[in-house]
């Protein structure tokens, strides 16, 4: 009887073991494609697990989809760069606080032979409109992500308001990663983040043509308001926050630097 006592509280330690993670806290974090794409997230979270006690539990999608799920209450703490949508969340008292951890660009990728004059436009804006002039494929993601909002903005400035209804437009609804695959399949521009497309342009034979320096792609970590979201683990989600504000910094900083020969962000909370 002793026995069987024993083997029973032993197996019930057991089950309570694997129920938390192997004893550490659960992180569940939220966090765009392009993070995921360009395995810089695979990165941060091998570095913030071997220094925190806490396992991660990365969701992945637009910036559109993570910021609907945050309000949901299945996150802790999330990673977006969709700004607009963004101050909306923080208006709405979704998020505790926010704060700017990295950045990259927005390009232009398309046909090397550019049959739409990209690489010669004044602005983005420009070329855009020379891009809906030429009626040459264009692949827009589609799905409410920090990209797709940035593309609709310029197109509404470029007097394009409903590029949607043109038969030279078309949506992936995918990911950044295979949306850039999509498009070189389609010999079709599309808007990407220059983190992604320096990833995968040996994959593909559409190439840069325009990079938008003057409107930098800023990637925020939300920390999720627990006085409206009851569920959250505001440890965890500070525990994250500390670490992308130090050693995270020096993560973003390094990444892709031995590969491509340059780190794809710039980090920005330093």
């Amino acid at each position: 009887m002793r026995i069987g006592a024993l083997s029973i509280g032993l197996l019930l330690v057991m089950l309570s073991l694997s129920a938390c993670g192997g004893g550490k806290d659960e992180l569940i974090l939220g966090a765009t494609t392009s993070a995921q794409d360009t395995g810089l997230l695979d990165a941060l979270v091998k570095a913030f697990e071997s220094d925190y006690d806490y396992a991660v539990k990365p969701i992945v999608g637009g910036s559109g989809q993570i910021l609907e799920q945050a309000k949901q209450g299945e996150l802790d703490v999330i990673m977006t760069h969709s700004p607009a949508d963004e101050e909306a969340f923080m208006a709405e008292g979704y998020g505790a606080d926010r704060t700017t951890v990295m950045q990259n660009f927005f390009l232009l990728a398309g046909p090397g032979a550019d049959p739409a004059k990209v690489a010669g436009a004044a602005s983005m804006t420009d070329a855009f409109r020379n891009i809906a002039a030429s009626e040459h494929p264009f692949i827009s993601r589609g799905d409410q992500s920090g990209t797709h909002k940035r593309e609709l903005v310029t197109w509404a400035a470029a007097g394009i308001e409903d590029p949607a209804g043109q038969s030279w437009y078309a949506e992936s609804a995918t990911g950044q990663g295979q949306s850039i695959l999509v498009a070189n399949e389609r010999d079709a521009y599309t808007l990407a983040d220059s983190s992604t497309f320096a990833v995968f342009k040996g994959r593909v034979k559409i190439v840069e043509l325009m990079r938008d320096r003057d409107k930098p792609n800023v990637y925020s970590v939300i920390r999720l308001n627990p006085a409206r979201l009851d569920k959250v683990n505001t440890e965890a989600a500070d525990a994250w926050l500390e670490f992308l504000s130090g050693e995270g910094q020096e993560v973003i900083a390094e990444f892709g630097s031995e590969e491509y020969g340059e780190p794809l962000f710039e980090p920005l909370a330093r």
